[in-house]
């Protein structure tokens, strides 16, 4: 069987571990935590353990991304093709499960997944799927008419089995989850300290955070 070449100088391979059949797509890599070096619309560059990443993202999660210099962490999904390897960063596990889940949709690649991540939270193309919301879908980069309707057949059955977490979460949770994420704090402490700081959608996106590092026994400059 063919062997396809490790995409990064380590000291491990996928020979070298016993991963000789290692699925597409499988995580190898949970999560990316290091110092944003640099960030274009469609990839950011990350250095950890003494090696650059230069990871695929949405621009969801572009937005989302902390100036080059600082910590920055990424739920990573590593995609391998026929012809290459490439890695992808998601600014929160919901977004990595939308992307794996249309990954999981006949001749829908990579590229087009992303697209529709940029685009829609998990819990809005639900709502578009179950509207049968084709202009919707049409508005994604790269779909049209039959991708649009072959999204619509595929996920209706499919997206509320498969998705975790339908209802999505708050627009300043995730921008708290990325941030607080970026610090070096897992889902399981943040999630801690959103129920003990007493947050609320009124207050400024700082306070929030300075609310939940209090918990946390942190401090924002």
């Amino acid at each position: 069987m063919r062997q396809t070449p490790w995409p990064w100088p380590c000291a491990i391979s996928p020979s070298s571990t016993g991963w000789n059949s290692w699925d597409r797509g499988a995580e190898v890599l949970e999560f990316i935590l290091g110092t944003l070096v640099e960030k274009e619309e469609g990839w950011a560059v990350i250095e950890a353990m003494g090696l650059g990443f230069k990871v695929a993202v949405p621009l969801s999660t572009y937005y989302r991304l902390p100036s080059p210099g600082e910590k920055c962490r990424l739920w990573t999904h590593l995609h391998q093709g026929d012809r290459s390897t490439s890695l992808y960063g998601f600014a929160t596990p919901q977004e990595r499960e939308l992307f794996t889940i249309l990954l999981g949709i006949p001749r829908l690649g990579p590229k087009t997944a992303l697209a529709v991540v940029s685009h829609f939270t998990l819990g809005d193309l639900w709502k578009a799927v179950k509207k049968e919301d084709l202009e919707r879908l049409k508005k994604v980069p790269g779909i049209g008419e039959k991708t649009a309707q072959r999204l619509l057949v595929e996920l209706k059955g499919d997206l509320p089995r498969k998705a975790k977490v339908i209802t999505p979460s708050p627009p300043w949770e995730a921008t708290l989850f990325s941030a607080l994420g970026n610090l070096g704090y897992t889902r399981k402490e943040i999630r801690k300290a959103l129920e003990k700081s007493g947050i609320g959608p009124d207050m400024e996106e700082e306070e929030m955070i300075r609310r939940c590092l209090k918990v946390l026994g942190g401090h924002l400059g």
